[in-house]
């Protein structure tokens, strides 16, 4: 059924005017660099909370990993009617298991990382939170055009986000009286907003800000904030740490019995 003229004019002036769209598509920008900003704190958090037995989960795995590919070698060997040599099995399984190693070392400094991290207080962290929703509507590159095409504009939007992940509100106060310098420098008085295709821009927004927070890491949030299903990771965790460990046993034994055979012995050490 085609919409009649009268419909089609009574929708144009409900239809919300570019100011609200604006105030709308501002907001939204906003809410998603918050939500990029919580998810960063959410992981954080979630590696303070289950680092340390990931860690030991993945060594543990990775542990199994290379005692697999050991029994593998020797297997092969003793299938040609030859001897084990050790030190060779050693080197060939040690390049093969360097890119496992490289994923333990990136965990292992990811949690360094996270426990050095600093505990932001409530206070700077909405008072960050307020300088950059100022700053975020005069200089966001989606919403002032000068920023990417003035060097120094665009320096100090980097700095600002810098800040802002880091909840380091001092700062942004600084960079709040450079913005405000730099406009005057600039005789930037007021901002022109000219973006086009504003609704579908917004609808845009709305669908990746659906995504993004049912998205790791900002889907952390649900687990790290209920202490039932806190300790239930864990104790899954441990169950799984301690399968790989009982695995790893049987393994070794495995790959005794087959050095044995092959007339060669072999100490192994986890090069971390």
């Amino acid at each position: 059924m085609k919409k009649s003229e009268k419909d089609k004019k009574i929708e144009e002036i409900l239809k919300p005017g570019k100011e609200a769209l604006l105030k709308t598509y501002e907001e939204l920008l906003i809410r998603k660099e918050q939500i990029v900003k919580d998810g960063e704190a959410y992981r954080i958090s979630y590696i303070k909370e289950f680092g340390e037995l990931t860690a030991e989960v993945f060594k543990a795995k990775i542990e199994c990993i290379r005692l697999k590919k050991s029994i593998a070698y020797c297997q092969k060997a003793l299938n040609r009617g030859k001897k084990i040599n050790a030190k060779t099995m050693e080197s060939n399984i040690e390049k093969e298991m360097a890119s496992y190693y490289a994923q333990l070392k990136s965990i292992l400094r990811e949690n360094k990382l996270a426990f050095e991290s600093k505990k932001t207080n409530p206070f700077d962290y909405n008072l960050a939170k307020k300088i950059y929703r100022r700053l975020a509507k005069k200089l966001h590159p989606d919403i002032n055009k000068l920023t990417e095409k003035e060097p120094k504009l665009l320096d100090l939007w980097n700095k600002i986000m810098d800040a802002y992940y880091m909840n380091d509100a001092e700062r942004l106060e600084e960079l709040e009286v450079l913005v405000n310098a730099a406009f005057k420098e600039l005789g930037i008085d007021e901002i022109e907003v000219d973006i086009r295709d504003l609704e579908d821009r917004i609808k845009a927004l709305e669908i990746k800000i659906g995504l993004m927070v049912n998205d790791i890491p900002y889907a952390y949030g649900d687990l790290l904030d209920d202490e039932e299903k806190v300790e239930a990771k864990k104790e899954e965790m441990t169950k799984e740490l301690n399968e790989y460990k009982e695995y790893a046993l049987q393994l070794e034994e495995i790959l005794a019995d087959l050095m044995m055979e092959g007339g060669a012995t072999v100490q192994w050490q986890t090069k971390l």
